[in-house]
């Protein structure tokens, strides 16, 4: 008998607890109801070579798999997700999008999860379902128009694209006619240009270049023909003195140089680039352009953004103020101090119009004496037909009688000779600005909405904006507090 007993134990746990089994076979995956195509889609995002790939090198891959397919399996609940591409949807999910997708391509188009709308893009920015490139642009102005209108949070995002597109793609320029860039070029090229440009094109070109305060301007609005005028032949002038003096044009001082920059076209979007490698040359207008090197771009276009300027907007409020002056139009309105020679050079274009006009109402009134003998022989033959009879009571009857002047109304001395305001909008302006009781509105009967209405629209060629909120109870707007206290003393 074998006493060895570590030998015993591990004869018996051999033969007791180690005994040969059969091999199970694998359970045969779970059927999730895929269709095959989408089931080989979701395969090119599995295996060790995919984890070396990039996430738009795969979104490539399924999208040209999946370029034709139809699904008829809506999905009604809301998608969210950034940046989204098919591996990011659930198979619910993404049978749903194609079969938005489907419907799409058929004309039916419907509103749907802002993913799915996305999704739809990211395939038109990599040429995935276009027959060519311009088809792709023309498909995404068209999606741009119509889902749109329906949520308009993509076209933010399409336009800086589209962009982006025309570039990448190399198509024609003129496509890009309608951005807002190169219409923003079209009128900085028409004040680089100013002294041989028409006074109507600068006009043109300068309010769109500006804030519309312009057209809001009362003054304007009673003399435009003279406003333009001035305003053309001060901006003249301006550009002749940057010109000669400054090594910044006008034009420079008031938009910005031109400098290049890096920019990544397809910004935020799932694009694949395959032209890395390509030397590119692309020119849009003289001062827009992109270039790429290396598979690096660049675009070259003004420091200052495609928006009104805030330099020339001031210059046009300072016109408007100084002429107003000149033609004692109203009250004053609040610009930024211009540098001196500017002011000189609007004051005497202000007065050489001025003297201008006088100098044509004075010709108007001069007196031909060439004709004075036919209009004393008029005045006989009037003389005869006219009846002498009681010409005097027929006159007298005839004749309005004169009336007195009426009283002028008693003013408010504290209100001053020259303010707009009533007695009660001065109050209540008092009362708001010093903390004062406002009962005694309702004890004059008056009400503080209807005086603060009053109080805005008298005030606002002066400040351009109201200056209460016009409630139950009016509220100063804080940025005029220090302004109206100058006009309304303690």
């Amino acid at each position: 008998m074998d006493t060895n007993r570590p030998k015993q134990a591990a004869q018996w746990f051999y033969s007791h607890v180690f005994q040969d089994e059969p091999i199970r076979p694998k359970p045969p995956k779970a059927d999730n109801g895929l269709p095959p195509l989408l089931r080989a889609a979701r395969a090119l995002a599995v295996g060790e070579k995919m984890a070396w790939q990039s996430r738009e090198s795969i979104f490539m891959k399924q999208a040209k798999l999946l370029a034709n397919y139809q699904d008829d399996v809506p999905y009604s609940g809301t998608v969210v997700r950034y940046f989204p591409t098919y591996q990011s949807l659930t198979d619910a999910e993404l049978r749903g999008y194609f079969t938005w997708r489907t419907q799409l391509r058929k004309g039916n188009l419907q509103k749907t999860s802002l993913s799915f709308a996305f999704l739809y893009i990211y395939e038109l920015l990599n040429q995935i379902g276009v027959p060519d490139s311009l088809d792709g642009y023309q498909m995404l102005q068209q999606f741009y128009r119509t889902y749109g209108e329906i949520d308009e949070k993509i076209r933010s995002y399409l336009r800086q694209w589209m962009v982006d597109y025309v570039v990448y793609y190399n198509l024609d320029p003129a496509l890009l006619a309608d951005t807002p860039q190169a219409i923003f070029d079209r009128h900085i090229a028409v004040l680089e240009q100013i002294a041989s440009q028409p006074q109507e094109t600068v006009v043109g070109s300068v309010k769109a270049l500006s804030s519309k305060w312009l057209d809001r301007s009362k003054f304007y609005c009673a003399f435009p023909q003279d406003f333009n005028r001035i305003m053309v032949q001060v901006l003249r002038q301006i550009s002749a003195h940057y010109a000669a003096r400054c090594k910044k044009t006008m034009v420079e001082q008031y938009f910005g140089t031109v400098n290049r920059y890096p920019v990544m076209l397809f910004d935020s979007a799932i694009f694949l680039d395959q032209q890395k490698s390509e030397r590119r040359d692309y020119r849009i207008d003289d001062s827009w352009s992109f270039q790429c090197r290396g598979g690096l771009w660049s675009v070259s276009r003004r420091t200052c953004p495609a928006t009104p300027s805030p330099k020339l907007t001031n210059l046009l409020k300072t016109i408007d103020a100084l002429m107003r002056q000149a033609y004692e139009f109203g009250n004053p309105i609040q610009f930024k101090p211009e540098p001196k020679w500017i002011l000189k050079i609007i004051e005497q274009s202000i007065q050489e119009l001025l003297a201008e006009r006088k100098a044509k109402e004075k010709a108007k009134l001069s007196i031909d004496y060439s004709r004075l003998e036919q209009i004393r022989q008029d005045a006989a033959v009037t003389q005869e037909k006219l009846t002498v009879e009681e010409e005097e009571d027929w006159v007298s009857s005839a004749l309005p009688q004169p009336t007195a002047p009426p009283e002028p109304e008693a003013a408010d001395p504290q209100i001053g000779l020259f303010s707009p305001l009533s007695p009660a909008e001065y109050r209540l302006l008092h009362s708001l600005l010093y903390g004062r009781d406002l009962s005694w509105a309702a004890a004059e009967g008056q009400m503080l909405s209807v005086l603060a209405d009053s109080i805005n629209e008298k005030l606002y060629d002066q400040f351009l904006d109201s200056v209460l909120t016009v409630e139950d109870i009016p509220q100063l707007v804080e940025d005029y507090i220090d302004d109206l206290k100058e006009m309304v003393a303690p």
